[in-house]
């Protein structure tokens, strides 16, 4: 009995080394790309934020709200501000519709448990905000007011547990999931780096920020703010994405530099990519495919985890278009959305 059991841990062992090298290292060329534009079924091209869930691929667009490609049916639909049913109603300040998106403009979107959250960007005034989609209620969206215009121009959503972070040119609002209703905000006031929330990363003890002033931790228990600029690592100050690799953290800097964060020494060390696009500006992180996913202004760069390599993916491999907003996994590939749509890259072991 032994004996079997060890042989059928070698076994598994040898399998998923098998698995494991046929993914790790630079990717096999010539690359297999598939491409999604209006033509297909996006309701834009601009592609600002793409999640995976099971067979729906959701993606958040500039003007074209937001558009769910169901897999399993084959169909693309368009959920926009005019909503699902169509409800107007003058509220005193604007005229409003409820039960729908908050905004066409979709900046991020972000899992939870049992719906999906969709932070819009607005200009102007009487819109944007945070919504979701709860596929289970009856009508599936709801659309939250703006926190006194505190969280209009919404770049980031994290879930922490029954409490939603939504991050704003104006600072960090919190959200109570139960009630439904705002908690607290926070800006440069009350101790945050920079009033422009770009990032957010949560941890169980700590809450990580990335704004145009450097990157916030804050000690969420006691309240406790610490923060960090060029004294503590941070060459390039505005900080626009936060990810964890593993036990570490990493930082992208609008300029185009990374950081990883040395908990011995509480400071940031400038990371050194060697593929050729190394340079570009930083839009976001992903984590796919046991790769770190940099989403540039001149490509992707890729670091692969297990070799520790770099390498670069750009047009000329198949992407739609050089200025990569976004990425996200799915079972076979990664999505990347750009300015002239979305790019699947199938992965084959």
């Amino acid at each position: 009995m032994k004996q079997w059991l060890i042989v059928m841990c070698i076994s598994c062992l040898l399998t998923i080394a098998m698995f494991t090298e046929g993914l790790a290292g630079p990717l096999k060329r010539p690359l297999s790309f598939q491409s999604l534009t209006q033509k297909e079924g996006l309701s834009s091209d601009m592609v600002f934020a793409i999640v995976v869930k099971d067979e729906e691929v959701w993606f958040g667009t500039y003007e074209g709200g937001a558009t769910l490609y169901d897999r399993a049916k084959k169909v693309f639909k368009h959920y926009t501000t005019k909503g699902e049913p169509v409800v107007k109603v003058d509220d005193g300040e604007s005229i409003r519709w409820k039960n729908h998106l908050s905004y066409n403009h979709v900046s991020v979107i972000t899992l939870d448990r049992d719906r999906i959250w969709f932070g819009t960007y607005f200009y102007g005034f009487g819109g944007g905000g945070i919504s979701y989609y709860h596929p289970q209620k009856n009508p599936p969206w709801k659309a939250f007011n703006t926190n006194d215009g505190r969280a209009k121009k919404v770049n980031a959503i994290a879930v922490d547990d029954e409490l939603l972070w939504v991050g704003s040119e104006k600072g960090l609002s919190l959200l109570d999931k139960k009630t439904e209703s705002w908690k607290q905000f926070f800006s440069t006031r009350d101790g945050l780096s920079g009033n422009f929330v770009n990032s957010i990363l949560v941890e169980p003890e700590h809450l990580w920020i990335a704004t145009n002033g450097g990157i916030s931790k804050l000690q969420k228990a006691k309240r406790i703010w610490k923060n960090y600029s060029e004294k503590e690592g941070l060459t390039d100050v505005e900080i626009k994405t936060l990810v964890k690799v593993g036990q570490r953290i990493w930082a992208g800097g609008i300029g185009g530099s990374l950081f990883e964060y040395d908990s011995n020494s509480d400071r940031w060390r400038r990371l050194e990519p060697t593929d050729h696009l190394k340079n570009g500006g930083i839009h976001s992180f992903a984590i796919a495919k046991e790769k770190v996913v940099v989403c540039r202004d001149n490509g992707v760069s890729l670091y692969d985890l297990p070799t520790r390599q770099w390498e670069a993916l750009t047009t000329a491999d198949g992407l739609i278009s050089p200025n990569v907003f976004s990425a996200a996994e799915d079972r076979n590939g990664i999505w990347f959305g750009t300015d002239k749509g979305a790019s699947l890259l199938t992965l084959k072991p």
